[in-house]
């Protein structure tokens, strides 16, 4: 079953996205450098390697990379969030290119560069999910267009087995038969415009299937939390899951 999305991203309003930060900043910020020790070890990147980071918002994990030495791009939806995250490289001193793009104009804007980088990210929902499963599935071969034969890709979303074995499937946002979640912003909210998301949850087996037919191999899924990246076996209770997986070489 396919589902539209629920309007315009939210993150397109800049008063979203501002208010956002510091949340993003205080629950994400601290696990970063863990984080991306752990993807240097799980691909194996050596100095230099060419690295994108799709949905980079304020730019916490491309930072990270570029002060290692990775050659990094970061790729947003969020005008806000690309203002901060060159603001942030320009006091770290490093210097990864942003750009401000829709991950649904991947494959069209890159193309031309296929094979172009050793490894491709993409954290904390940054946009997957949003597209139907449809969208999504063309977003995973746009990821293996870009990859170099044998690149990694490692990208963390929603564990659908927590959302079933702990929603009120009767009343309430979640929808069993979609397996889809509508965010809104509550009544009131300052920001004025109301603003609405639906969210296509996977269960494992579904997100596994999903690479595998977009043409990714050695798919492994794993538990995950922010600054817990250990490739450790996952938990149904788990908020989020991992994959990593490879392009074929």
């Amino acid at each position: 079953m396919e589902q539209a999305m629920a309007g315009k991203s939210p993150w397109v309003n800049e008063d979203f996205a501002e208010e956002s930060l510091e949340n993003i900043d205080s629950r994400f910020l601290p696990g970063t450098r863990q984080e991306v020790d752990f993807l240097e070890t799980e691909l194996g990147l050596t100095s230099k390697d060419r690295v994108i980071d799709l949905g980079c918002g304020a730019g916490r994990h491309s930072i990270e990379l570029a002060r290692r030495g990775y050659d990094v791009t970061g790729v947003d939806i969020s005008r806000r969030m690309l203002q901060e995250a060159e603001n942030r490289a320009g006091k770290a001193g490093v210097s990864p290119r942003f750009m401000r793009l829709d991950l649904r104009d991947l494959s069209e804007h890159f193309h031309g560069q296929e094979g172009h980088f050793v490894a491709a990210v993409s954290f904390c929902e940054s946009g997957f999910g949003v597209l139907g499963w449809k969208g999504d599935l063309a977003f995973m071969k746009g990821v293996l267009g870009l990859l170099a034969p044998g690149g990694g890709f490692v990208l963390t979303t929603y564990n659908g087995l927590k959302r079933y074995r702990g929603e009120d499937m009767e009343d309430g946002p979640f929808d069993y038969i979609s397996g889809t979640v509508l965010w809104q912003t509550p009544d009131g909210w300052p920001g004025g415009e109301k603003l609405r998301e639906q969210e296509r949850v996977y269960i494992p087996s579904e997100l596994g299937m999903l690479l595998e037919l977009a043409g990714f191999a050695a798919v492994k899924i794993c538990g995950c939390a922010p600054g817990d990246f250990s490739g450790r076996r996952l938990s149904p209770d788990d908020t989020e899951m991992m994959v990593v997986a490879r392009k074929p070489r």
